[in-house]
């Protein structure tokens, strides 16, 4: 079991899908759960489904995470109210827009990067400079992607955000690591998330056609990612540090 008593952890884009995923796991595990999420009405309807099973151990913040004062100030003022923070997932990401490279919007080419890339990197800055300021040691996971590793046709933007992600992290981990800070990177595959579950129901051959590139001939699930980032979080990954894993069911190397 990855036990995480008496840690606080503080999940990014937590109201669904990976997030959500991740939220479950870590409470499954006995931490206390601060949930962030810029969709205010999704949040508090998941939040306040967990709150009833899980009393005291549920806290929720409504952000738009490219305000890194505000974030900044979220963590210190649960750092006061309620103790130290013990581990973080950067999770929330988007991306903006389809289409062949050269077709690309430059809007849409400015949004993808911010949302995917430049979310996390600045929620990251926010953690350090916390982490650092109280002398406290954590572990950080941020969730990236197979696109960065495969490529992702029609959606090149994303992919390249996610490839940026990964460097990110392994640079972090070079300064981090004598900080006894560990920082490490998941990449998952194909994940049935509401997004991929409204495309299934689009592209009716698109379910089976993408279970054929996946060695254990299965989607995974939001809990699969879950339960990788709450090993990371804990004490029994302590000697794991600047890795990217990829949680795709075997896809990446087929």
């Amino acid at each position: 079991m990855n036990d995480l008593t008496d840690k606080n952890i503080l999940i990014t884009g937590a109201a669904q899908g990976i997030g959500l995923g991740v939220t479950k796991h870590a409470l499954k595990n006995n931490a206390s759960v601060i949930m962030l999420d810029s969709n205010n009405d999704l949040l508090e309807e998941t939040s306040d489904a967990l709150k009833s099973t899980h009393e005291g151990k549920v806290f929720n913040y409504n952000l738009d995470l490219m305000d890194d004062h505000a974030y900044i100030s979220v963590i210190n003022n649960f750092h006061n109210e309620f103790g130290g923070i013990h581990g973080f997932c950067n999770n929330a990401a988007a991306s903006s827009g389809l289409g062949e490279l050269h077709t690309f919007s430059n809007t849409d080419f400015d949004k993808t990067l911010d949302l995917s890339f430049k979310m996390l990197w600045l929620s990251l800055k926010c953690e350090i400079q916390y982490l650092t300021e109280q002398s406290l040691t954590a572990s950080i996971v941020n969730i990236s992607s197979n696109a960065a590793l495969r490529g992702y046709a029609n959606n090149s933007i994303y992919a390249a955000s996610k490839a940026a992600v990964n460097s990110l992290t392994l640079s972090a981990a070079k300064e981090l690591g004598k900080k006894n800070i560990r920082i490490n990177a998941i990449s998952p595959g194909t994940i049935l998330t509401p997004g991929v579950k409204n495309y299934f129901k689009q592209e009716p051959n698109a379910e089976d056609y993408l279970k054929s590139s996946i060695l254990l001939n299965r989607i995974g699930t939001p809990e699969d990612i879950g339960n990788a980032v709450s090993f990371l979080l804990s004490e029994d990954s302590k000697y794991i540090h600047g890795q990217v894993i990829s949680i795709d069911g075997g896809s990446s190397i087929y």
